[in-house]
């Protein structure tokens, strides 16, 4: 089988496209976030107290934010690459069920079924960002090193933006 984009039909593209949307969306309510900071910083003056309560308050908004765009982010690109194969599988005649190998195994075996040499560093950061989601949803306690920082934010939004931007160069133009 092989990867096709048809004009004006949804591919990798479009993929790609929406983690980037995503992604200024996250910069855009962190800066938004820290403009809040600062200016209730020049309105509490002097006070040690509010000050120091207003820098807790933005961290603790900053990371409530980065926790669950982390865990929307990596169940997005998920939900896009079963869709994705499907209709891939279809214009080639065939259909695809990803779900029944384990999802990361299914996705691997579908890109070797479409022929396609996926970056092993691509695939091995979606796979520890698949440990850390399932770590955040499942492990008992709310554990600090369970949270993500936004380092780890950017190199997870970082893979899926290089696995779509890879399948897009691989995807061949048919009418």
């Amino acid at each position: 089988m092989r990867l096709t984009h048809r004009y004006l039909e949804h591919g990798a593209a479009h993929n790609l496209i929406q983690v980037g949307h995503r992604q200024t969306a996250i910069q855009y309510a962190i800066a938004g976030i820290t403009k809040i900071y600062e200016a209730n910083l020049t309105l509490f003056g002097d006070n040690p107290l509010n000050s120091e309560m207003e820098g807790t308050m933005r961290e603790w908004v900053v990371e409530t934010l980065l926790q669950g765009a982390y865990l929307r982010e990596y169940h997005l690109w998920e939900k896009d690459c079963k869709a994705y194969f499907a209709i891939m599988a279809e214009r080639n005649g065939e259909t695809i069920s990803i779900e029944t190998q384990g999802l990361l195994t299914g996705i691997k075996n579908a890109l070797i079924r479409f022929n396609v040499a996926m970056p092993l560093d691509i695939l091995s950061t979606i796979e520890s960002v698949r440990k850390r989601v399932n770590v955040m949803k499942h492990d008992a306690g709310l554990e600090l090193e369970h949270f993500v920082t936004e380092h780890h934010y950017k190199e997870a939004v970082n893979a899926v933006e290089r696995f779509w931007e890879y399948l897009a160069d691989c995807e061949q133009v048919t009418p």
